[in-house]
């Protein structure tokens, strides 16, 4: 649900202090909008959802000097409507009659074409005008020609801090020593893999006792 809520405030500085109220208190700047007199406030009005029963007479008030002040309240935050309403509540307003200043109507998702709709401008310090991407201020370009074809050469970028082959052409061993000693015969004397033939025990003469007294295969 989302709550329309509409206030004609004295003054342009007055209206505007209290939308940076709201602002701050977590309303989101794009549903707080302050309408001064002109050629277009019936049509800003119309944007901002204003009831159509307040329009004629805020746009007397806007033509004496007044401001309108237009909060779209919806989920957030939460509790934005009662937030709204403390808020104005604290400043002077304009009586005008009996219209309608506050409507309910069905919410709505708010498509917009970038995720960062509520700050933009993250990054930018406050007071900051920046023109132009940042990247220009370094000299930089955002975006470089794509290459559809590269230079095929013998050359290896390794090459310039490692002057040595990458890969060997010499004959492999299974040895790092020379004359292919194995490290292992310094502590085991025996081979380290056997070439006899496999038995299915480790019992001399291929003895089964347990598997055969519990009637049971060894393998399947």
């Amino acid at each position: 649900m989302t709550t329309i809520i509409t206030r004609l405030f004295p003054d342009h500085a007055s209206a505007q202090k209290a939308a940076d109220r709201l602002i701050f208190k977590g309303i989101p700047k794009r549903d707080c909008t302050v309408i001064a007199a002109g050629d277009d406030a019936k049509s800003r009005m119309a944007d901002a959802q204003v009831h159509a029963s307040a329009v004629d007479a805020y746009a007397r008030g806007l033509a004496s000097g007044n401001a309108v002040l237009a909060v779209r309240a919806t989920y957030k935050p939460l509790g934005a409507v009662q937030l709204t309403h403390d808020i104005l509540d604290r400043y002077d307003t304009v009586d005008v009659g009996r219209v309608t200043e506050e409507q309910k109507l069905a919410w709505k998702p708010d498509h917009a074409p970038s995720v960062m709709k509520d700050h933009p401008l993250f990054l930018t310090v406050p007071g900051l005008t920046v023109s132009g991407p940042v990247t220009s201020s370094f000299g930089m370009r955002m975006t470089k020609p794509h290459r559809d074809e590269r230079p095929l050469t013998n050359r290896r970028s390794s090459r310039m801090f490692w002057p040595m082959k990458l890969v060997s052409q010499k004959k492999r061993t299974s040895s790092v020593f020379h004359g292919g000693r194995h490290m292992s015969r310094m502590f085991w004397p025996m081979p380290l893999l056997s070439g006899g033939e496999r038995r299915k025990s480790v019992i001399p003469g291929g003895g089964l006792p347990l598997s055969r007294r519990l009637g049971i295969r060894t393998t399947t």
